[in-house]
């Protein structure tokens, strides 16, 4: 299959408001942004890989806590490999010989994995469903009895797949070519098509759901001998899920930043194989970064191509700490993207910690929906950052800015505190201004600032906010007031 895609890039204009039209109920990608039962909605989520599969999790009370603070996505995976005895597999798995059957579903799994969308849905909460979620490049997931990775011969009763010379099945599992047959003269891709047919059929018609085709698909890619190339077989899925499904379907383009996953150019890896691809919504990253600045320096080459950013895993609380968690957080929606939580039993769904950061999470729900967000850019339709429209700030050169002209702002500023004022440069017209504190959304300072020119606003107090975590501007356009928290929890 060709890496080289036509180009399809269709700039889409929305009429201002809360509510705009789409073609039809359930999840849909309007441009840049994604619809839900025809509304624009800031995504804000979870990623809680074994919410399906752990059959001892309560997905009931992990789910209405995500509800209770707003947070409208989560992530599961379709494999989690880590515990075969505890966890719940696509396959039959049998416990007393330590083998999967490839060629037969587990009807438990799928069961649960439907009941957790479904109690998703009445909460209007999203699923994203990662199919495959390997790691071949690693020789000890690969070769570990304790994981026993079903598509390891050693620990199925298929008689396939063999480990390769260097202990891993690496890139033997992205090779739709791969020419080693099972006892019954499948082929790798035939066990592939069978996994993702299964899913299609079972989560298709569920409208909350969007597929993700590979968690970390690049996971190892620089080790590969120059001139091979995996990207085929992500597009071919990619492609396949899209013509047999009307939902959104995401593909993974970017791992941690750095080194050898930065081109000689400084661009990231593999996203020109899929930033153009019709059948791909949503462009998935795992890059780390705390520093909003230098994340949207990295996005940057994918702000204009019309697809969906997102990142589905990030630090944990744990990891770094809730306020530097809130600065990834804001950083993805001031360049353009989505962002997820990863969770795991450091700080579970409602744990202290996890509690701190999803009442920080509302409030960047709220602001966000508190203005046409899906109307604004980091980038305008030449690539010109709107960045450059502030001239000053309360934070030196700590800032960046979402805008869509004439209509609203939205500008985060971070690093050490002073009392500078903000110059902006505004269309014309009439304003009304907010500072919001991303802590708790605490309104710092409003008032009223006309545009046409290098526009004045005084900035909150330098005792008001923190600056690991930064403060928030807001500009409206007319006579927009302030809006309060939101009082529910639906989407």
């Amino acid at each position: 299959m060709s890496s080289i895609w036509p180009l399809a890039l269709l700039l889409v204009g929305v009429l201002a408001g809360t509510v705009a039209s789409a073609a039809g109920p359930g999840l849909t990608r309007h441009g840049r942004w994604l619809q839900y039962n025809r509304q624009y909605v800031y995504i804000i989520g979870v990623d809680r890989q074994a919410l399906a599969c752990d059959p001892y999790m309560d997905y009931v009370k992990a789910l209405d806590q995500l509800a209770r603070y707003r947070i409208n996505k989560v992530r599961i995976w379709s494999y989690c490999y880590w515990e075969p005895n505890r966890h719940w597999h696509p396959w039959v798995y049998s416990a007393a010989t330590g083998q999967f059957d490839l060629d037969a579903w587990n009807p438990l799994y799928w069961q649960r994995v439907k009941d957790v969308i479904a109690a998703a849905q009445t909460r209007d909460i999203l699923v994203e469903f990662s199919l495959f979620p390997a790691y071949p490049a690693d020789p000890n997931w690969w070769t570990d009895p304790h994981t026993r990775v079903a598509w390891n011969k050693l620990f199925n009763t298929n008689g396939a797949f063999s480990t390769n010379a260097g202990g891993h099945f690496f890139p033997e599992f992205f090779d739709l070519t791969y020419a080693e047959r099972s006892r019954r003269g499948k082929t790798l891709r035939d066990y592939q098509r069978a996994l993702v047919d299964k899913a299609i059929a079972e989560l298709g018609a569920f409208p909350n759901v969007l597929f993700e085709v590979a968690n970390e698909f690049f996971e190892g890619v620089h080790r590969l001998p120059r001139g091979y190339q995996v990207y085929p077989w992500q597009q071919y899925w990619a492609t396949y899920i899209d013509r047999r499904t009307s939902q959104p379907v995401a593909v993974h383009v970017h791992d941690a930043a750095g080194g050898p996953h930065l081109d000689a150019a400084g661009n990231l890896i593999g996203i020109r194989y899929f930033w153009n691809l019709p059948a791909v919504d949503v462009l998935t990253f795992h890059l780390y970064q705390t520093n909003p600045a230098k994340l949207a320096q990295l996005l940057y080459g994918a702000q204009g191509k019309d697809k969906v950013l997102q990142c589905n895993e990030s630090f944990t609380v744990v990891d770094k700490g809730v306020d530097e968690i809130t600065r990834e957080a804001w950083g993805w929606f001031l360049a353009g993207g989505y962002y997820s939580l990863y969770v795991d039993s450091s700080a579970d769904i409602g744990s202290a910690p996890w509690v701190q950061f999803a009442q920080r999470a509302k409030v960047l729900r709220d602001i966000a929906e508190s203005v046409p967000f899906w109307q604004l850019s980091p980038v305008d339709h030449a690539g010109r950052e709107y960045d450059a429209l502030i001239r000053q700030g309360p934070s030196a050169q700590s800032w960046q800015l979402l805008a869509n002209p004439g209509v609203a702002y939205v500008a985060y500023f971070w690093g050490p505190a002073s009392t500078a004022s903000v110059k902006i440069q505004l269309a014309s017209g009439l304003y009304t201004y907010t500072w919001y504190d991303p802590r708790d959304g605490i309104i710092l300072g409003s008032g009223s600032v006309s545009g046409g020119s290098i526009a004045e606003i005084p900035s909150p107090s330098t005792a008001a906010w923190h600056p690991t975590v930064g403060v928030v501007l807001v500009i409206r356009r007319g006579g927009q007031a302030a809006r309060p928290p939101h009082g529910g929890g639906t989407l």
